[in-house]
């Protein structure tokens, strides 16, 4: 345990404690604080409890029993490498409330983690009172998505450190001038928030659960008490997602806080401690407030693979179409019951089968990378037969791997087969799998995994099949890999015998 002091502009005027419970096998950290009825805010994507604003949590306090956590993957709970599904991160809650005996609880969910507040009340509508969502959207066909250079802001995070990687984040979090004004503040919030930080493949997980979720078949059942929040600057989370909200929720009140981004918590603390405070301890009697005028004009929705579409149209009209429509048949057959099937980072090691192959390499690259994953390409016109072309390989596997921090896949033409097999068994500490495409036979191997993709090298039939077997591909961290001395040895020694061809 480890005590933490808060200072109030009163002085100091509470403890909160730091406590772990289980909760399916995974230590997750909380801490409570204030007095009054039990209030539990649900944070964000990456983001620990220490993230919430100090002056919020410190007003709150005042007037409700403030429990906040560090969801799986953040802060001092645990970071496995699965579980990240919203419904799990919504069982978390559950067995933190029930650590603390709570049975109803007030909640408020921030960005992700509005959408675990919805889970959460789906899976036990009994244990809220009242519900608070902010900043945050329920998914499914009406869900309105950030452009794809926000999403890439988010998501291009391997390499940086914590801080380059805040930096970089708080670009689209904050409202434009805000960072301007308000420099001192947000380098302050920014050391707290990276004292503990989340690990890249945790930041994955939560984005691809994030990515998936659809609660929206479930707006209509809530029956507690509901306020919608935004800020009418979100980047991130466009405020049209609370626009489609509000109205699907019987009876709930929206509120659109003008000149706020995303971090509308942070931004307009005051205002938003006021709205939560007078909605937690009203009846709501009344029906739920109509959208403001101000905040009528609506933004487009953006498709979940529309990061892939920019791209393509970029390209020649003709080899734009038969990407357009490869990208149409992939959405055919990953989108299920309406919900996108995303990727969970993994780097993924592109080797060319054969000359020519450069135009769908880059295609199937671009494919994978709107999928989630990190694909890098091993030059476009490889010969094996050449030794230069093998430590080119050999560099760029282990080159994407550390950088990421997990094991890679290597992903080649059955005509190279041979030679990537012989390559990934020289990096089993940072290849895990073997894809290929276009085996007329399916030879048995050893070492790493090796999977059979279509029959031949189709991008066509390629990105049908690659997403369900990708999934399929669990993460293994390179720094939890564990092999004796000898073992490392001689993967050292075959690695420069790869290298020097």
């Amino acid at each position: 345990m480890a005590g933490i002091w808060f200072q109030g502009s009163e002085g100091q005027f509470s403890q909160m404690t730091v406590c772990f419970t289980n909760v399916n096998g995974v230590s997750i950290a909380y801490r409570v604080q204030g007095k009054g009825p039990p209030l539990a805010l649900v944070m964000g994507y990456r983001l620990n409890s220490a993230a919430w604003p100090a002056k919020f949590i410190q007003q709150l306090a005042r007037r409700f029993t403030v429990i906040t956590f560090d969801n799986r993957g953040t802060g001092q709970s645990d970071k496995p490498v699965e579980g990240y599904a919203i419904a799990n991160m919504a069982r978390d809650v559950y067995g933190v409330l029930d650590e603390l005996g709570v049975a109803e609880v007030y909640m408020l969910g921030y960005s992700m983690g509005g959408a675990i507040a919805q889970e959460f009340l789906r899976q036990f509508p009994e244990r809220v009172a009242k519900l608070i969502l902010c900043a945050t959207l329920a998914g499914g066909a009406q869900a309105s998505y950030a452009k794809s250079s926000v999403v890439s802001v988010m998501r291009e995070l391997d390499g940086l450190s914590p801080e380059q990687a805040a930096r970089r984040i708080w670009k689209v979090t904050y409202a434009p001038g805000y960072l301007e004004r308000h420099r001192t503040l947000a380098e302050e919030q920014m050391r707290r928030e990276i004292a503990l930080p989340t690990p890249l493949h945790a930041a994955d997980l939560q984005f691809q659960a994030f990515a998936e979720f659809d609660g929206s078949h479930a707006l209509s059942q809530i029956r507690c008490p509901t306020m919608v929040m935004t800020g009418d600057l979100d980047q991130l989370i466009p405020p049209q997602n609370s626009l489609t909200i509000a109205p699907l929720i019987p009876n709930a009140k929206l509120y659109v806080i003008a000149g706020a981004g995303h971090r509308v918590l942070w931004e307009a603390t005051d205002t938003c401690v006021d709205l939560i405070a007078g909605f937690l301890g009203s009846d709501h009697s009344e029906p739920g407030a109509s959208v403001p005028a101000r905040a009528q004009k609506l933004w487009s929705a953006s498709h979940p693979f529309a990061s892939a579409m920019e791209f393509f149209a970029t390209w020649p009209s003709t080899l734009a179409t038969v990407c357009v429509e490869s990208l149409t048949i992939a959405q055919q057959s990953i989108l299920v019951g309406g919900t996108s099937r995303f990727g969970d980072g993994k780097p993924i090691v592109l080797v060319p089968g054969f000359l020519g192959s450069d135009v769908q390499l880059l295609m199937l690259s671009s494919w994978l990378r709107a999928l989630g994953y990190r694909p890098v390409t091993a030059g476009l016109l490889v010969n094996f037969q050449d030794g230069h072309s093998e430590q080119t390989l050999s560099h760029a596997i282990r080159d994407v791997t550390q950088r990421i921090g997990r094991k890679g896949i290597l992903m080649t033409h059955s005509s190279s087969l041979k030679w990537a097999l012989r390559t990934a068994e020289a990096h089993l500490d940072f290849i895990s799998d073997v894809v290929a495409f276009g085996a007329s036979h399916r030879p048995k191997t050893t070492g790493p995994r090796t999977h059979f993709v279509a029959s031949g090298w189709s991008i066509l039939q390629g990105i049908i099949e690659l997403p369900r077997l990708l999934r399929s591909i669990g993460i293994e961290l390179i720094e939890q890999i564990e092999a004796s001395d000898g073992a490392r040895q001689s993967r050292t020694q075959a690695i420069a015998e790869v290298e020097q061809g």
